[in-house]
């Protein structure tokens, strides 16, 4: 077989450069060569055959490296029967060991050559295929390349779905080499390197095997045994996030120990999202809270957190003033915001409740139309709801006389306390 030939074993182990056969192996390099250097890989590839057969592999790096030209040339050219082609495809694998052995200086290369060419030309379902990605991918270590990584997760699914590779080992190839990948594209997001990640990811999502369920068995005995190991429960969550499990006790538990770790603006808005969708309110508002104080956040940003956290305040805490506080703190950091937080202001009036007398319970109409109206001014494309609130506001004015009972008239200043809220509006009636 080609892959047999390659060298004798007297020129494996002969001395000097060119070897015992010294005379043949200049002879060959010189012929072999003369045809590569025009492209004649065909008429190139005896000759080189016969190099290899004269020469020791230290006799030039160039024959390994020109081999690998030949050999991929004779296998796409290939019409022969397929123990043939297998036998040149052994013969390409066999010449990148063979380099990576005697020039250690390019063994890296060597390898990475290596990998291409078994993806390029090993059957999707070679378990070694995927084996040698794992030994050059960890030997590259942070010069390795991105294609080998996504090559790595593609080759997963496809012996997954060969019935090759098991969920847990599909989980642990991803779980792996994602946190790899993410650095490379953090450190340099191009396009390019966009595009890859994408790629992997959605060869992970193909496999079928990221589901809740799975996910959760093979990630909580993980989870548990180091809950302060970064990496793992940065990449716990990012399996769950995508796989949409995040109602899950371990999406919850993974965040909080990110967030422990490594607190940022992100985590610690996710963890209030979280915290919403139990209902534990205060915690929500706890991290909701540590978003808006972190630098990381813009004031555009705070702003919209602060209208987030009024809302939630109001709808969720029954808590008006604290919601109207947050509100008026947005409108500080950004003015962009006046026109929904004024409109939330008036919408918070409108809807809590007030005791007293008559004019005491109404009178809280009027200052959700103040707001409603400033709301308007502020912001244009918030007219049609501010007016359809101010409509539902004045079926709810006292009638004229009603507020003559009070000793009030239209445009008389008045001030209004309900549920912890006070504002100072003017008396309008129905008209």
């Amino acid at each position: 077989m080609t892959v047999v030939m390659l060298f004798s074993v007297t020129s494996l182990f002969a001395q000097g450069k060119y070897g015992a056969d010294s005379a043949n192996c200049v002879k060959y390099l010189n012929f072999y060569r003369d045809y590569y250097r025009q492209n004649n890989y065909q008429e190139a590839a005896g000759l080189w055959r016969k190099a290899m057969e004269s020469c020791p592999p230290t006799a030039s790096q160039n024959m390994l490296i020109h081999g690998r030209t030949i050999m991929r040339y004779l296998i796409d050219t290939y019409q022969g029967a397929p123990e043939g082609k297998q036998a040149l495809i052994d013969s390409l694998i066999m010449i990148h060991d063979i380099r990576a052995q005697y020039y250690p200086n390019r063994k890296l290369q060597a390898m990475e050559n290596k990998a291409f060419d078994m993806i390029s030309y090993e059957p999707a379902d070679n378990k070694e295929v995927f084996d040698v990605l794992g030994e050059v991918i960890d030997m590259m270590g942070e010069e390795v390349n991105p294609d080998l990584l996504v090559a790595k997760m593609d080759r997963a699914r496809q012996l997954y779905e060969a019935d090759k590779l098991s969920d847990e080992e599909v989980l642990n190839t991803y779980s792996h080499y994602a946190p790899i990948l993410e650095e490379i594209v953090d450190d340099n997001p191009s396009e390019d390197n966009q595009q890859r990640q994408k790629v992997f990811d959605n060869a992970f999502v193909a496999s079928g095997v990221a589901s809740c369920d799975n996910l959760i068995r093979v990630f909580q005995p993980r989870f548990e045994a180091n809950p302060n190991d970064l990496a793992l429960v940065k990449s716990i969550a990012t399996l769950l996030s995508n796989a949409d499990c995040v109602d899950s006790t371990l999406f919850l538990h993974a965040v909080n120990a990110m967030h422990k770790l490594e607190p940022s603006y992100s985590s610690a808005r996710l963890l209030y999202r979280l915290h919403a969708s139990k209902d534990e309110h205060d915690l929500a508002i706890q991290f909701l809270q540590e978003a808006i104080d972190d630098e990381e956040s813009t004031a555009a940003e705070d702003a919209d957190m602060l209208m987030e956290m009024a809302s939630y305040q109001f709808k969720n805490m029954n808590s008006p003033a604290a919601a109207i506080a947050s509100a008026r703190k947005a409108m500080e950091m950004n003015e962009a915001v006046a026109g929904k937080a004024y409109l939330l202001i008036g919408t918070i009036w409108y809807n809590t409740s007030c005791s007293g007398n008559e004019i005491e319970q109404r009178a809280k109409f009027w200052v959700a139309t103040d707001y409603l109206q400033r709301a308007k001014n502020a912001d244009p494309s918030l007219g049609v709801e501010a007016d359809d609130l101010i409509r539902n506001c004045r079926m709810y004015y006292p009638t004229t006389e009603d507020a003559f009972m009070y000793d009030l008239t239209d445009g008389n200043s008045y001030t209004v306390s309900c549920s912890g809220m006070s504002a100072t509006t003017t008396v309008r009636t129905q008209k």
